[in-house]
């Protein structure tokens, strides 16, 4: 237990991907770094009240809802697709993409409007997908994927995908095109909602120092 009576910060980070190292250079310019292996999953770090839980991305927002956590650094669209209540303390302003709409260049459909009643879409976010096209009035079959999302209408798979976007290339490199924005996404600073209560002064504290320090 810390001086102050509010115990260690558990703080969650993507163990692997876009995200990981931008995270980890944020945190080392705040002065925590952590010690022992790199890739151990629970460490200590330079400050004496933080550890380090490394975890898959979109897992975090389970970690810091269940408390396990008690911040997170992850995707906005990772969070929403969750849909699980944590608190959203700050956009680190890394790790932007955009999540779209995507069809085959011969497909001939120019918005999403168009795509007919029925169709597959395959994603890695159903429950964002859904949501976006039940908006537009528009009944599809979601196919749930876990990677390699750009493949399927070439394949026959689905009509469209909807899919993490960033510069556009691995939509090119596979014959497809944007046809509409679902949503926005970066890097979020997550909070569980009994640990911003109860840990307060310290959750401010990295919180500050955090947004002072993103890009």
């Amino acid at each position: 237990m810390s001086p102050d009576g509010q115990g260690r910060l558990i703080f969650a980070l993507p163990n692997k991907g876009r995200m990981r190292d931008p995270a980890l250079r944020l945190l080392d310019s705040a002065g925590i770094r952590g010690l022992g292996e790199e890739r151990a999953y629970l460490s200590k770090t330079t400050d004496p009240d933080i550890d380090l839980l490394s975890v898959r991305a979109a897992d975090i927002p389970v970690y810091v809802y269940y408390g396990i956590a008690d911040l997170g650094i992850t995707g906005r669209d990772i969070v929403a697709e969750t849909g699980l209540e944590v608190y959203e303390l700050a956009d680190l302003r890394f790790g932007c993409c955009d999540l779209v709409v995507a069809v085959s260049r011969e497909s001939g459909i120019k918005s999403p409007s168009e795509i007919p009643h029925g169709s597959k879409v395959a994603t890695e976010f159903p429950n964002i997908t859904k949501a976006y096209f039940d908006e537009l009035g528009i009944q599809i079959e979601t196919i749930t994927l876990k990677g390699a999302v750009e493949i399927a209408p070439r394949l026959g798979l689905a009509t469209a995908i909807v899919d993490i976007s960033s510069t556009g290339a691995t939509l090119e490199k596979n014959r497809l095109t944007a046809i509409g924005r679902v949503m926005s996404s970066s890097a979020r600073l997550i909070c569980n909602k009994i640990s911003y209560k109860t840990k307060y002064d310290k959750v401010e504290a990295i919180t500050n120092r955090l947004k002072g320090l993103s890009p």
